[in-house]
């Protein structure tokens, strides 16, 4: 059999799109079954936020992630063109960039931190077998991937001490993977290769050994898990590893194959049902001081006005200008400060896909946010911080918290969008954002 890796670039491109825009239908009809029998609002934005982002072919979510690819290949295949490495990371790079997705990746993990601009590279994982070419594409962000873990067991643990550890893990989590979650659970293998478990789980056949497992685990999380995935694979006598991958509840993966010079793509579509999203809220300025204190916990908003985006490389970089003796460039007092990165805009857009990242990574500038930048209130995504609480006692500082992976609803809240600090920075730039009607809940 002979490939052109031009035909997997083609087709990586297209999964990429695939992946980010299109939600998976069985998932879409648990959404839909948590919006019939909840109040809350979250499952109609996510079910009009998967809607939105079909149509205009935009990500579900403005994190669009690290490229996880797994590749089977065949033993009798022969490439031709480009190395089949390259050809994938060409796929990512032109998606990435072609469809005005957030670029995520940065170089040299612990030292330069710097953005690649083009979302590569991709991790890539290869094995032999089968008669197609198969590519399974899985789009990780970040938020959630944060909080996956690995375990050692020992042989002795059972199967309930297991159950234990991974509805631990899942509860602290908490908000700030954007529940309902998907688990990938690898079992077995050594501590790195149970990690690849956990991600393949999420399109290969489960083993039926891991029935009791997953029972256990549905029955103690039921609401709080969408599907449970789990994967096994030998392993040393003196071992037990365990790997939970979280993802948050628009887990985005796609599937193809490519048989004679041809691609063969698996999409699962939702079908969409109508959906009402009107929000029972108090209507709050940006700039109405009063009305913002005088919030209660628990309490919806609608706010409207300016806010600025700043989150974890901004807040970092204003740090350091304070702490050099350099103004900062923007006057933040008494402003709503909004922990978020989004996507380009395409187009036409006023911005791209919009949405919270996690609150705690920038619970270290706490201090710095409520003393020196004299922030009003911040916007972000899980339980509130607790250096923020700490620090609330004494200060007016409000936490509101937008719903995670609803990008383009929220996009469409943003009217006005100016890059005010910090171009080099990509995603993590400062906006000046003017807003109408972005709905929040009080947290503190």
């Amino acid at each position: 059999m002979i490939i052109d890796t031009k035909l997997v670039t083609e087709a990586v491109y297209e999964l990429c799109v695939r992946a980010n825009t299109i939600y998976s239908a069985d998932l879409y009809e648990k959404i839909s079954s948590l919006a019939r029998q909840s109040a809350n609002i979250k499952y109609r934005l996510i079910l009009e936020n998967t809607k939105l982002a079909y149509e205009k072919k935009r990500p579900l979510c403005q994190d669009t992630g690290q490229v996880i690819v797994f590749v089977r290949v065949p033993q009798s295949v022969q490439f031709c063109g480009d190395d089949i490495g390259e050809a994938i990371n060409y796929g990512v790079q032109k998606a990435y960039q072609e469809n005005y997705f957030r670029k995520s990746v940065v170089k040299d993990a612990l030292f330069e931190r710097v953005n690649t601009m083009d979302n590569t590279p991709a991790l890539i994982y290869y094995e032999y077998g089968g008669d197609e070419l198969e590519i399974n594409l899985l789009i990780k962000g970040a938020g959630a991937e944060n909080y996956s873990a690995v375990k050692m067991f020992r042989p002795a643990d059972s199967i309930d001490d297991i159950c234990d550890y991974i509805c631990n893990l899942v509860e602290a989590a908490g908000e700030k993977v954007c529940p309902p979650v998907v688990l990938g659970i690898g079992v077995g293998g050594t501590m790195e290769y149970a990690g690849v478990l956990s991600k393949k789980a999420f399109f290969a056949q489960e083993s039926s050994c891991s029935a009791d497992l997953k029972e256990k685990l549905l029955k103690r999380l039921q609401g709080k898990v969408l599907d449970i995935r789990i994967l096994s694979y030998a392993t040393h006598i003196a071992s037990l590893p365990v790997a939970v991958t979280i993802n948050c509840h628009c887990t985005r993966h796609s599937c193809c194959c490519i048989k004679e010079q041809k691609i063969f793509y698996k999409t699962d579509m939702p079908e969409f049902v109508p959906v009402c999203t009107d929000i029972s809220a108090k209507n709050l300025d940006s700039t109405d001081l009063n009305k913002l204190q005088d919030l209660k916990i628990g309490d919806d908003i609608l706010l409207s006005g300016v806010i600025y985006t700043a989150r974890d490389a901004a807040h970092a970089r204003l740090l350091n200008m304070y702490e050099s003796g350099l103004k900062l460039p923007i006057d933040f007092e008494n402003q709503i400060i909004f922990y978020a990165g989004p996507c380009p805009a395409a187009p036409g857009e006023v911005i791209g896909p919009i949405g919270p990242t996690t609150s705690m990574r920038m619970d270290k500038y706490a201090d710095f946010t409520v003393n020196v930048m004299k922030a009003a209130a911040v916007i972000g995504k899980g339980e509130c911080p607790p250096n923020l609480i700490k620090i609330s006692a004494k200060t007016p500082l409000r936490y509101l918290c937008a719903v995670g992976g609803v990008s383009c609803v929220l996009a469409r809240c943003v009217k006005s969008s100016e890059l005010v600090a910090f171009d080099d920075l990509g995603a993590e730039a400062i906006y000046k954002l003017v807003v109408k009607d972005l709905p929040l809940s009080v947290r503190l």
